[in-house]
C-alpha cells in the first residue's frame, strides 16, 4: 500500500512540474524600463504617469513570480530543501488556485480576503492579455504619451488612476482644479473594440465593463431590463469625460458604481452616470451595478 502512496505523491509532483513548466514557458522578461523612460517626451503628461505606475507593477508581478517559480524547481528537482512557501506554492499550483502572494501585488487580495474568482490557468491567460495591452501602449512605434485608441480598464491594475488621470488632463486643459471635476459616461454603440482608430479630443474611451443585473440596450441608449439567463451582458465602449459639478447630467441618470470583480465592496472603483427611462431608485434597489471582471 505504502508504494501506492509514493505513487500519488509522485503524481501530484508531475503535475506541479507541469504547471510550473506551462507558466515558465510563456512568463515574458520584465518591462526594460530604462529604455521606455528615455522616451518620455512629457513627464507630467497624467496618462503617461499612469502608464509608468502600471507597468512598474507589472514587473514586480513577472519578477515575484520568476523568483518564485525558479526556487521551486529547484526545491523540486532536489538541489533546495522544500520550505514552507514553497509547499503553499506547490499547493497552489497542485489546485489551480492563484498564489496568494501574486494576487497581492496586483491589488487582487485585501483585508477581506481574495478579490479574484479566477483559477490559476484563467488568471494567467487575463494576465497575458495585461501584458499585452502594455506592450502595445508602452511600444517604440509610437509616442508614449499616446493611449491606446480605447483602453481596457478592466486590463489595468489602478483602473481608478486612468479615470483620474483623464479628470487631471481636463481639469488642466480648461483651468479647473481636479476637485471640481466630476465622472460624465456617454455609453457608445460601439462593441468591436478594433474598428477605434484613435482617442477621443476631450475624455477617453474605454472598454471592458459587464453590466450585472441589467443590460444595455444600444437602440434606445438607456438602461434596460436583462434578458433571461444572460448573467453579464457586454457594455458597450464607454467615453469618459469629466465635467465640473456644475455641468454634471443629473436628471433621467442612475449612478452606477463600477466593480473590478463580483465581489463588491472593497473592489469599488468609481460610479458612472448611465441614462435610464424609469426612476433611478428601480435600479438601486435591484443592486445594479458594472464589473471588469464577471468571474
Amino acid at each position: 500500500g505504502g508504494g501506492g502512496g509514493g505513487g500519488g505523491g509522485g503524481g501530484k509532483e508531475e503535475k506541479v512540474k507541469s504547471v510550473l513548466e506551462g507558466i515558465e514557458e510563456l512568463l515574458r522578461e520584465e518591462f526594460n524600463m530604462v529604455e521606455i523612460k528615455l522616451r518620455i517626451k512629457n513627464k507630467g503628461d497624467p496618462y503617461l504617469v499612469f502608464l509608468l505606475q502600471e507597468l512598474e507593477r507589472m514587473n514586480l508581478v513577472l519578477n515575484t513570480m520568476k523568483s518564485q517559480l525558479t526556487e521551486l524547481s529547484l526545491g523540486l528537482s532536489g538541489a533546495l530543501n522544500i520550505s514552507d512557501a514553497m509547499d503553499a506554492l506547490i499547493n497552489s499550483l497542485y489546485l489551480n488556485q492563484v498564489p496568494p502572494a501574486w494576487l497581492k501585488i496586483c491589488g487582487q487580495i485585501g483585508p477581506t480576503g481574495t478579490y479574484n474568482r479566477k483559477t490559476l490557468s484563467a488568471w494567467y491567460d487575463d494576465l497575458q492579455l495585461r501584458w499585452k495591452q502594455l506592450e502595445d501602449w508602452s511600444a517604440p512605434t509610437k509616442p508614449l504619451e499616446e493611449c491606446p485608441p480605447s483602453v481596457w480598464i478592466s486590463g489595468t491594475f489602478n483602473p481608478m488612476g486612468y479615470v483620474t488621470a483623464c479628470m487631471q488632463v481636463t481639469a488642466r486643459k480648461e483651468g479647473y482644479s481636479l476637485d471640481e471635476m466630476r465622472v460624465q459616461a456617454e455609453v457608445t454603440d460601439v462593441l468591436d473594440i478594433s474598428t477605434v482608430e484613435v482617442q477621443p479630443e476631450r475624455g477617453t474611451n474605454i472598454h471592458g465593463l459587464f453590466m450585472e443585473g441589467v443590460r444595455w440596450d444600444i437602440a434606445s441608449n438607456c438602461i434596460a431590463e436583462s434578458f433571461p439567463k444572460e448573467l453579464h451582458p457586454v457594455m458597450p465602449m464607454i467615453h469618459v469625460i469629466a465635467v465640473t459639478v456644475d455641468q454634471l447630467k443629473t436628471e433621467g441618470v442612475y449612478q452606477c458604481p463600477i466593480f473590478m470583480t463580483t465581489i463588491h465592496g472593497p473592489t469599488f472603483v468609481f460610479a458612472a452616470p448611465l441614462r435610464t427611462t424609469v426612476p433611478a431608485h428601480k435600479w438601486i434597489l435591484a443592486g445594479v451595478a458594472m464589473v471588469m471582471q464577471p468571474d
